[in-house]
């Protein structure tokens, strides 16, 4: 990653840090440490002052680290992964002199044993002044910069690529795993990083576990099959789900599917600056409780995709967050029918200053696999 694009991401997180009172701040995720530095190996931790970025992982990645984190220093640690923190604040903290002395520690990515040890770290390193935080690096990551939503774009461009293959080629009497296998493959040799998560593709009455895993199951004729892939560009995630039928599926499951369908667009209508979380779920929800079925919908509406396929933020019955332009989120309204089918419509949607700008553009209308 250029120095260009990461010195607006930069400002936005030392802008944060100055809100919160912290002279430094210590960050442990992944995603967290691509954001702030552009490094994709493993990172044990990164530290953010006023005034330097520095990046700790180990020797394996030296030469990785010098060519993917430019302008950010590389701190190589040996076989205590984590005993070099506490010196390394002490000393940038000193020679910044900054009359804030308080470091950050954000634990969202931290197990206990891992904090515990940090703890008697910074307890035996003394004169250190710390706090835990909460997600400050992905408050930073809610609003996306204009390359990151380049990346976004391209990532939802060719997960549809994947449906235009996928309704190419057959489809009943293979298995699940070989279908979605098919469709990961395909995404590889158009260019996608790896997967944006496990993909989904259930038939029948395993389409009705929302996150079921591919199977050996045989996928049947005259049944729902629902299908739900990512793909990954400069770390970037897409994700989009479709039902299909493969065959004649009745005229009830017919009438939830639109049902279905109809939810989404709402809801995806309802999207601008100003309006939360749960109006938004409210919608898709309102209109499938007038059609009898929002009790068979039975997880949130949406969710935040950037570097992370499920981040900030959330579109639920529970949600406060406030949608602002330049957040990206899913709309995926489902129904689930224990014993039948499942189905599910979903798209990977930004907020633009005049309502919502869909990323992942691909027929919705209840399309025949053979």
């Amino acid at each position: 990653m250029t120095a260009r694009r990461l010195l607006p991401r930069l400002a936005r997180a030392r802008a944060l840090l100055e809100e919160e009172g912290l002279a430094a701040l210590v960050s442990f995720g992944a995603a967290d440490c691509r954001y702030l530095t552009g490094f994709t190996g493993e990172a044990i931790a990164v530290v953010l002052t006023g005034s330097e970025s520095i990046l700790l992982t180990d020797s394996r990645f030296t030469t990785q680290a010098a060519h993917e984190a430019p302008g950010t220093k590389l701190v190589i640690c040996g076989t205590g992964r984590d005993d070099q923190i506490p010196e390394i604040l002490s000393e940038r903290l000193r020679e910044e002199g900054d009359d804030v002395s308080l470091a950050g520690f954000d634990f969202d990515y931290l197990t206990v044993k891992r904090w515990e040890h940090l703890r008697e770290l910074l307890d035996a390193a003394g004169g250190l002044k710390w706090k835990l935080v909460d997600g400050l690096v992905q408050r930073c990551r809610l609003l996306k910069f204009p390359d990151e939503l380049e990346a976004l774009r391209l990532a939802g461009l060719m997960a549809t690529r994947a449906f235009a293959y996928l309704e190419t080629i057959p489809v009943v009497g293979r298995s699940e795993r070989d279908v979605a296998l098919d469709l990961e493959v395909f995404l590889r040799r158009q260019g996608s990083e790896g997967v944006a998560f496990p993909f989904i593709v259930a038939a029948g009455p395993r389409g009705a576990m929302p996150h079921g895993a591919p199977s050996t199951a045989v996928i049947e004729p005259e049944a729902l099959l629902v299908v739900d892939v990512g793909a990954v560009v400069d770390g970037y995630a897409s994700d989009i789900t479709r039902t299909y039928a493969t065959g004649s599926v009745g005229p009830d499951l017919t009438r939830a599917y639109e049902l279905v369908r109809e939810a989404q667009a709402r809801a995806v209508a309802a999207l601008r600056p100003g309006v939360s979380g749960r109006e938004v779920d409210g919608v898709a929800r309102s209109h499938l409780e007038a059609g009898g079925m929002s009790d068979l919908f039975v997880h949130s509406l949406g969710h935040g995709v950037g570097l992370d396929v499920h981040e900030g933020p959330n579109l639920s019955a529970r949600s406060d967050d406030v949608l602002e332009a330049g957040m990206v989120v899913t709309v995926e309204p489902g129904v689930y029918l224990p014993g039948r089918a499942g189905i599910r419509i979903e798209d990977t949607v930004v907020i633009t200053p005049g309502g919502a700008e869909i990323l992942t553009e691909w027929p919705r209308d209840l399309r025949t696999l053979s």
